[in-house]
């Protein structure tokens, strides 16, 4: 049988972040060619790994991915045209990170060995271009960057940060929602299995709503997200989560709180954002923003400021080396 895509070019990336060892391949208008993810061990108990750690564990990872995405371009009927990969975690002056050195050499490598173009961008970059494609530069665009290590709100030229608008001043939502799963006995990361019990204490969370259309909590257990415009502080919060695991109180009643209180903050900080930058949608990137609970209540609190929640696949929220191939592909392509 003939190959339905014989001869099309295709860009192969790596993104090795933290947690999750990823390669990946997309072709002209985004479609993904292959996407492979290994997630890093961490052991039972801890809230995470050192950059040795998992950059030892990227390094056992990559060759298995290589192989593996390479056989999909291949069966494909694609080319490899250009290699890309994650460099560092956000497109500024001094972001590094040990860990993406693994995909980055990988990638060198490749495109040197095949004498094919090498593309670096950021993870931050490649999180957004997933959830959302490759944008047009010339609109004005939002997005929150909702991951283990970031809580950032950007504003964007196409896929590009180009300033921020706002965002957490200390831990990450991420960190806060992975750091109360471990102390409720959940594995690391705690995100998706925090998720399940977040819907499933949902029907026990009592509220009402005030005049000015801000929830209030008939039997709180948690303490509010501390908000100032479109900034954040998560440590008032998270004390409050440890407090609340060694009380009795049930991990799915803590968990449904948590969320909705992330989703207000979230949504308030977010609209303002949209306000101050002539937006009318964002983008939710990074893997917090895989969350079922989030993804519901987001859509409808930002539908309610005028505001459109842009997610993308669920898939493509957590770590993945898609978007970095996209971007790839569209800098292959931008140089006709």
């Amino acid at each position: 049988m003939e190959k339905k895509h014989r001869g099309s070019r295709a860009v192969l990336a790596f993104d090795t972040s933290a947690y999750t060892t990823s390669a990946a391949a997309a072709a002209k208008g985004g479609i993904v060619c292959a996407d492979e993810r290994i997630h890093l061990s961490v052991e039972k108990g801890e809230r995470g790994l050192r950059q040795s750690q998992a950059l030892f564990q990227h390094i056992n990872n990559i060759a298995e991915l290589t192989e593996m995405v390479c056989e999909k371009i291949e069966r494909g009927g694609f080319t490899i045209a250009a290699v890309a990969a994650s460099s560092r975690p956000r497109p500024v002056e001094g972001s590094y990170m040990p860990v993406f050195l693994a995909g980055l050499n990988t990638g060198k490598s490749i495109a040197s060995a095949l004498h094919v173009p090498f593309y670096e961008f950021s993870h931050q970059e490649g999180h957004i271009a997933a959830a959302a494609g490759v944008l047009p530069s010339d609109k004005a665009s939002v997005a929150f960057h909702l991951s283990g290590g970031t809580g950032e709100i950007l504003v964007l030229r196409g896929c590009m940060p180009v300033g921020r608008a706002g965002g957490t001043l200390d831990i990450s939502f991420g960190q806060l929602i992975d750091r109360t799963g471990v102390a409720l006995g959940f594995e690391f990361p705690a995100g998706p299995d925090m998720d399940a019990a977040a819907l499933c204490g949902l029907s026990d969370l009592k509220y009402h709503f005030s005049r000015r259309g801000r929830r209030v909590y008939d039997d709180p257990v948690l303490s509010p997200v501390h908000l100032n415009g479109t900034y954040a502080n998560l440590s008032g919060i998270e004390t409050s989560c440890l407090k609340a695991a060694d009380t009795g109180v049930s991990r799915e009643k803590i968990a449904a709180e948590l969320f909705m209180r992330v989703s207000d903050a979230v949504a308030d900080m977010t609209a303002a954002a949209c306000r101050d930058a002539g937006a009318d949608s964002v983008i939710l990137a990074g893997g917090v923003a895989s969350s079922a609970f989030l993804r519901e209540e987001l859509t409808d609190r930002l539908a309610h400021s005028g505001v459109r929640a842009v997610f993308g696949e669920s898939s493509l929220s957590s770590d993945n080396a898609v978007g970095t191939a996209r971007l790839g592909m569209a800098a292959l392509l931008s140089e006709k």
